[in-house]
């Protein structure tokens, strides 16, 4: 079994370096979202041709584990090629799933558009960090700043637009979502979907990374739901 580790908008694989020993002896493949590091971009860049693109790159029966975006594209990918996926694991993705709590993320959408739209996704991202180990945050975030804008803004409004619920209750694969800063119902989700497990780490200050920030409780939380 192969598992598929796919970073957020304008991070990189070797954030997952705390967590990937925790999956021996399975394979491990860490892949960069298209746009990011030496991936080739896609054009038009959105979450279905992004999933496109990393369902050509993960072989079939493996585990996805997605962090934000990466968890995102993940969903769209196993609606889109049912069948590849074994499981899904969702790291603290933005996919809520509350008539308000999505009527807010979309309307966080327009920001993107506005020509400051980079100031608000360093505010966003440097406020989603969370209480550990700030200087490691203001390296995450430097690399987002530094990513390709042409890969990140039409991504990040993508997610921002997108109303997952219809993805998630048409769900054909095992799914655990982790939420660690995200507004994410764990009651509701689960309630859309007999196949979606959640896992709630928000009492642990994780912030929005927490395979960097509480590893160990990703890999709690996480390896013993894959070996069911």
């Amino acid at each position: 079994m192969t598992v598929a580790l796919v970073p957020g908008i304008g991070c990189a694989p070797w954030q997952f370096g705390r967590i990937a020993p925790g999956f021996a002896p399975e394979r491990v493949l860490a892949l960069d979202l298209p746009g990011h590091g030496a991936e080739a971009a896609v054009a038009p860049v959105t979450l279905e041709t992004v999933a496109d693109r990393l369902a050509e790159r993960v072989p079939a029966g493996s585990v996805l584990v997605g962090h934000s975006t990466g968890g995102v594209a993940g969903l769209v990918l196993a609606a889109r090629h049912p069948g590849l996926l074994r499981r899904l694991v969702l790291l603290d993705a933005n996919l809520p799933v509350t008539p308000e709590a999505v009527a807010h993320k979309a309307s966080r959408a327009e920001a993107v558009l506005r020509p400051d739209w980079r100031r608000t996704l360093e505010e966003s991202m440097r406020s989603s960090w969370g209480a550990h180990d700030p200087a490691l945050g203001e390296r995450v975030v430097a690399g987002i700043l530094a990513t390709d804008p042409d890969a990140v803004r039409p991504l990040w409004h993508a997610v921002l637009a997108l109303d997952p619920r219809p993805l998630l209750a048409g769900l054909t694969v095992p799914t655990l979502h982790v939420r660690s800063s995200r507004d994410v119902d764990p009651t509701v989700l689960r309630g859309l979907n007999p196949l979606v497990d959640a896992v709630d780490l928000g009492d642990l200050g994780a912030g929005h990374w927490p395979h960097l920030t509480v590893p160990e409780a990703v890999l709690t939380a996480v390896e013993p739901w894959l070996r069911r």
